[in-house]
């Protein structure tokens, strides 16, 4: 029965109002009036009133928690009995339940999911020192408290360890998507459900998922025998290997597999928190890299995917390396106090007879020589005054013998009538004359050079200092008056029919968005004379990708697609098409595709979409008859912001029709810290352009129709593109894009043609 707010129990305490109900009570929260503080009150069930062994159980769990006295245990503070009500008083937490945290912030990083197992490991080892097995440990019984302290609840089903506790599948007790195989059984249940519990609990936390999904309680229960648990990284890339390898471990199929106890997994996950990596191995403590490899071993009768076989093989090359650097390093440091210990001082003699006889036998009698640097050598020079050194020059020398022997060569210096000082000027000026020359020809190029780069935009004629707007979209009149703001003349270099802006917008510029140009520097621009209308051609029968592309290249617009199950046609395959075949389509035209996603229960082909973004990615797997499930979203470097990391469905596969593919989204890099040290630098070095994505939201025109067409530009250092184009209905809006780019630039939302604003960002 419930209790209403005011009702008294026990003369004492106070009910205030209900705040959940479990599978035998219902939880209050209440106030103390004696102590006057706050309490949480659980009262058994009416049903279970006249049932003995029901309220055994019930007495039993206050029994047990009451023994237990740990800061990440809820404390019992009283037990009694009211009339036909039966009633347990607790400590009341602050918080809320880590299944809502779950729901609202997973998946967990690494860091978070051991902080919080370690508190939990905490709790189950106090308990099982007592010979208390929770049995029923998940996130509903787990209490996260506004001060960040996690506190297990609910000994429900508790019972002595020692006792033998036999259940049926029948009447076993706890929540089927977090039972051990034992559980699920009808088995022996001891400390080890316990550790299999806490880590179905950690793989939720740092997946956002259950690893095991089913239609009824049945069939989840045989997924808890028979399947392997799923890949951690394929829903979180980021995980430790260290937490992986303590997961697996402790989800074990097998109950001598797992941890032996609690106290080697709370150990496990304390050297995790300060170690990422694997561990460095001793005789006292396993690793717990050693131990992700024993719990990566399939149990028997469990086939591995290749995916888990070639992740579980890779792993264990790289532990099996740094085990063996690891070893050769131990070696070098256990070889070095033998090598010193067997070398002893050389004694002075022995010094002295190595450093002659080194003398005799290394260095040759050359060297015994001092040397004479070049300097000092040449200052030893004495040249004698009867060296005729110019008479020599001036004397004429026999020279080779030329191919034609009846004429010798002339040298100008035998000749009788060589003037020197004239031939001397002479050579002057033939070599004044080629710099002369030189000049001229330089200058000439550099001229002609400047003003051909004038002519493409008036590069190069001052100084630039000007950035180049983006006038595509703008009416011819509007862009000439910003032209004219900035400095630029704007020319007109033609008219021409447009597949997506209307008459008089500019359709085309000379000059990129964002280059810098001088002051009258020219731009030229082209202008639309109206939208040029095409026939609608017959997509009927042709792939979902091939039919849109040929209309975008048509009329610019992409089409509307639609999916819906045709047993008949092949998935990913147009249906039907509206306009039809021959009539006429522009940029404004709606055009609508129809596509088959299969029949259901067909096998399809699951497509690769890492690398897409979402909104791509959940059209490429609808379109073949798949289902996105939940998207998570992650901490990457080296995955931009936006784009799908990874993906539960291995691509090129085939699965059935309707089957759910989870998606891990990258949230960005995560954020650097500041640099440390005081730089005196203004900050205007030269950096490298680092390429990022902002967030735009795009709101529909006033007095907007049916349908938009959206456009949106984006202009950065590597140019001017089209970030977002086609039709849009009302009912979309508003909606967010991502548009990643690299330094300064602006992006422009065009709405039907028309521009809507434009913004100055920097990437």
């Amino acid at each position: 029965m419930l209790l209403n707010p005011g009702a008294v129990l026990g003369g004492r305490y106070e009910i205030i109002e209900k705040i959940g109900s479990g599978g035998m009570a219902v939880v209050y929260r209440g106030k103390d009036k004696k102590l006057d503080r706050f309490v949480t009150i659980k009262v058994l069930r009416e049903e279970y009133i006249g049932d003995e062994e029901f309220i055994e159980r019930f007495q039993s769990e206050a029994c047990s928690a009451a023994r237990l006295s740990h800061p990440n245990i809820v404390r019992v503070y009283d037990v009694g009995e009211d009339g036909d009500i039966n009633f347990i008083v607790m400590e009341y937490i602050h918080g809320d339940t880590l299944k809502t945290a779950i729901r609202k912030k997973a998946p967990f990083d690494s860091r978070s999911t051991i902080n919080v197992a370690i508190q939990i490991a905490s709790a189950l080892s106090q308990a099982h020192k007592a010979h208390i097995v929770h049995r029923d440990i998940k996130p509903q019984n787990i209490l996260v408290g506004t001060d960040g302290v996690v506190k297990v609840t609910d000994f429900g089903i508790a019972r002595a360890a020692r006792a033998t506790t036999m259940t049926t599948t029948a009447n076993a007790a706890g929540s089927v998507h977090y039972f051990s195989p034992e559980q699920a059984r009808g088995g022996y249940v001891d400390e080890k459900s316990d550790i299999y519990s806490l880590g179905i609990t950690m793989f939720e936390m740092i997946t956002g998922v259950l690893p095991f999904q089913g239609n009824n309680s049945v069939a989840i229960a045989l997924k808890h025998i028979n399947e392997e648990l799923p890949d951690i990284r394929q829903y979180n890339p980021n995980c430790y290997a260290s937490l992986e390898g303590i997961i697996k471990k402790a989800t074990m199929k097998k109950a001598d597999e797992r941890y032996a106890n609690i106290d080697l997994m709370l150990a496990d996950l304390i050297r995790a928190r300060t170690d990422t990596s694997a561990f460095v191995k001793t005789e006292e403590k396993p690793s717990v890299a050693e131990e992700a490899l024993k719990a990566a071993a399939p149990a028997a009768g469990i086939r591995m995917s290749k995916r888990a076989e070639a992740a579980m093989e890779l792993r264990a090359a790289q532990e099996k390396m740094e085990a063996e650097r690891a070893e050769a390093a131990k070696q070098m440091s256990d070889e070095l106090p033998a090598e010193e210990e067997a070398t002893r001082k050389t004694d002075a003699k022995e010094l002295e007879y190595i450093r002659s006889k080194r003398t005799e036998e290394e260095e040759p009698a050359a060297a015994k020589e001092p040397l004479v640097s070049f300097e000092k050598y040449g200052k030893k020079l004495k040249i004698s005054k009867d060296d005729n050194y110019e008479g020599e020059y001036m004397a004429v020398e026999e020279v080779r013998a030329s191919k034609r022997p009846e004429k010798k060569r002339r040298n100008p210096r035998k000749e009788e009538d060589y003037d020197n000082e004239r031939d001397r000027k002479a050579e002057r000026k033939v070599i004044a004359a080629a710099i002369v020359t030189a000049i001229v020809i330089i200058a000439i190029i550099s001229a002609v050079g400047l003003r051909a780069l004038g002519g493409l935009g008036g590069i190069g004629a001052g100084e630039k200092n000007i950035e180049t707007p983006v006038f595509i979209g703008m009416t011819y009149e509007e862009a000439v008056t910003e032209a004219e703001r900035l400095g630029i003349t704007l020319v007109k270099e033609g008219e021409e029919y447009s597949s997506y802006y209307d008459a008089g917008l500019v359709t085309w510029q000379s000059v990129n968005e964002g280059t810098m140009v001088a002051k009258n520097a020219k731009v030229g621009v082209k202008v639309s004379l109206g939208l040029s209308s095409e026939e609608m051609p017959n997509v009927v029968g042709e792939e979902e990708q091939k039919a849109r592309e040929k209309i975008i290249s048509l009329v610019g617009t992409a089409p509307i697609i639609e999916y819906e199950e045709n047993e008949d046609v092949e998935p990913n395959t147009v249906i039907s098409q509206n306009p039809d075949e021959g009539e006429k389509i522009d940029a404004h035209t709606k055009i609508t595709l129809v596509v088959s996603k299969g029949g259901q229960g067909d096998d399809v082909i699951v497509p690769n979409v890492q690398g897409s973004t979402e909104d791509q990615a959940r059209r490429e797997l609808e379109a073949v008859g798949l289902t996105v499930g939940s998207v998570s979203r992650i901490e990457s470097s080296t995955v931009v912001e936006g784009l799908v990391i990874t993906q539960t469905l291995t691509p090129n596969s085939e699965v059935a029709s309707g089957s759910v593919v989870n998606l891990v989204v990258s949230s960005g890099a995560p954020a650097a810290s500041e640099p440390s040290g005081s730089g005196s630098g203004s900050g205007s070095g030269t950096t490298e352009a680092t390429t990022s994505t902002k967030y735009y939201t795009l709101e529909a025109p006033a007095g907007a129709g049916d349908t938009v067409q959206v456009r949106v530009v984006k202009t950065d250092m590597d140019g001017t593109s089209v970030v977002e184009e086609g039709t849009k209905n009302l009912s979309d809006f508003p909606y967010s894009i991502a548009v990643m780019g690299r330094g300064n630039g602006t992006v422009t939302y065009y709405a039907d043609g028309v521009q809507q604003w434009s913004v100055a960002v920097e990437f």
